[in-house]
């Protein structure tokens, strides 16, 4: 079973990878897979493990006192919306573009053949959320770069941006910014001897 994370909201919620994977397995009922897994752990560990996702709010246990049946974690709703699967392309649609306009002075509608793109973005996200929100990161970043550098008007249509991948150029990029905060350097003139 391959399962894919977002570390960052790892991070943000306060979740170890052990938590998140033995939380995953409960929703997709891989019972015997779970068990395979806890059973590396101590029933110290294993207790140590159950308190710690009770206080970060992601499962409710069940057990009594002295009882370590992993059958007896209830996920919680909130890690439930975290590890979402669906169909997202709407989300990402209302954040693609509509139309813009050209050098040339022409309106040009980005978004074409819907139903080709729901299936591509479906193929390209396996329906996972973690997938899509990266996705619509960097698209939202794009945007805000071409509006900023004043290339919007070179914007590919919505077809050709997700068979090309346009995502990934922007990927690293975003990686860079979000790692430069804080960092820059003050423009010349602007520092004080």
């Amino acid at each position: 079973m391959l399962l894919q994370v977002d570390v960052k909201d790892l991070i943000y919620n306060r979740i170890t990878a052990d938590q998140y994977l033995i939380a995953q397995l409960l929703i997709d009922n891989e019972i015997e897979l779970l068990k395979q897994f806890v059973s590396i752990y101590s029933n110290d560990e294993l207790k140590a493990l159950f308190d710690r996702m009770g206080r970060t709010g992601l499962t409710i246990n069940n057990n009594n006192p002295g009882e370590m049946d992993i059958l007896k974690l209830i996920v919680s709703p909130s890690f439930k919306n975290m590890s979402a699967e669906g169909d997202f392309f709407d989300e990402f649609l209302l954040s693609f573009p509509p139309s813009i306009t050209r050098p040339d002075g022409t309106r040009d509608y980005l978004r074409t053949d819907i139903t080709r793109c729901r299936n591509n973005y479906k193929k390209i996200t396996k329906s996972k959320y973690v997938i899509h929100k990266h996705i619509l990161d960097c698209l939202r970043f794009e945007v805000m770069i071409r509006n900023r550098d004043g290339s919007l008007p070179y914007m590919k249509r919505l077809p050709k941006w997700l068979s090309t991948e346009e995502w990934k150029v922007y990927e690293q990029r975003l990686k860079d910014e979000e790692a430069n905060i804080g960092k820059e350097e003050p423009g010349y003139g602007n520092t004080l001897e």
